[in-house]
């Protein structure tokens, strides 16, 4: 445990008192990956859905609060191919900081992995493997409520931040999954990722171009939505439809 804590890549993010990001160490950019670039600068409430705010508040309001307990300062964020569990901390009252100072640093730590040595000695103990259990439904925000659609309804979906935009034939909905999850819980039959950023369903898949030497799949939708795959997707993409 004492050898896993010395090796632990800390990310350290440091927030001004307008909740603008200041700085990012070296982990945090590693840990976040893609989305680190064109964060300093940023407000932390915009880089979040406006109905998930309230939730980004709660964090902020415990961190400033010495008698909170640990798991209010805490919250998961899960990302592509792994979890970050993010604790937010005040460094200095905002009334007595400078214009420009960091008050709040928000600590990313990813989500305990079993190490290399753990994983060569036998555990009878440990639960199998679960599957991720496949959505009958999805669950997206309609005004103040929410709306289950039938999967089968989405043409393509794309990820916004941590969260995800599910495009049908009547509009776009905001869903609180993250895309990775989708991927993992949806049919892989009919949904496929083409890109680090979208998942399509083939059922709704109306022709595949190429511009600019880049494919696309444009989606039967209203607008003829293009859909982006990444280089490294083509090639298995293309076996998987026989081009």
């Amino acid at each position: 445990m004492d050898y896993a804590l010395q090796n632990m890549d800390v990310g350290l993010v440091l927030l001004d008192s307008a909740r603008r990001v200041l700085a990012l160490n070296p982990a945090a950019v590693r840990l976040l990956g893609d989305r680190a670039a064109g964060l300093v600068g940023a407000y932390l409430h915009d880089l979040h859905p406006p109905s998930h705010r309230a939730k980004v508040e709660l964090l902020m309001a415990a961190a400033g609060e010495p008698a909170a307990p640990a798991s209010a300062c805490s919250m998961m964020v899960a990302l592509p191919g792994r979890v970050l569990v993010v604790k937010a901390t005040a460094l200095a009252p905002a009334t007595a900081a400078g214009e420009g100072s960091a008050v709040t640093a928000l600590m990313l730590m990813e989500a305990a992995r079993p190490s290399s040595a753990d994983a060569q000695i036998p555990s009878p103990q440990l639960p199998a493997l679960q599957v991720p259990e496949p959505l009958v439904k999805l669950p997206v925000e309609k005004g103040q409520g929410i709306v289950l659609l039938d999967p089968a309804d989405a043409v393509y979906l794309q990820a916004d931040g941590h969260y995800t935009t599910v495009h049908t034939a009547d509009g776009a909905f905001f869903c609180g999954l993250p895309l990775s999850e989708l991927e993992a819980r949806l049919d892989a039959r009919s949904f496929v990722r083409t890109h680090r950023g979208y998942i399509v369903n083939l059922r709704h898949a109306r022709a595949v171009e190429r511009q600019d030497g880049r494919a696309a799949f444009v989606m039967a939708a209203p607008g003829a939505p293009r859909v982006p795959v990444s280089r490294n997707r083509a090639e298995a993409l293309k076996k998987r439809l026989a081009l």
